[in-house]
């Protein structure tokens, strides 16, 4: 497997991930995201050691998984607030 193949592979293991614990938050359970931010940190680093067009293949995919780490930070904030006036 070529490490495109593999940086993709995981990207897109994060992104599903991701999308599963904002399900899991919208129903009220409390999620463990301890793991993600060094994950993603090594895939970012992981990507800009690629050439740039190999890198460049990996953008849109990256791209996606910025957005939906971008929604579940909206939504925990959602959460944190509904918890906040429930008290």
């Amino acid at each position: 497997m070529s490490k495109v193949d593999e940086i993709t592979n995981k990207l897109e293991a994060i992104t599903n991930f991701i999308e599963q614990a904002q399900i899991k938050l919208q129903q009220g359970e409390v999620i463990d995201l301890t793991h993600l931010d060094g994950e993603v940190a090594q895939l970012c680093n992981d990507t800009l050691q690629l050439p740039p067009a190999d890198a460049q293949r990996i953008q849109p995919i990256m791209g996606n998984m910025i957005s939906k780490l971008e929604e579940l930070g909206t939504a925990l904030q959602d959460f944190q607030t509904n918890l906040k006036n429930t008290k």
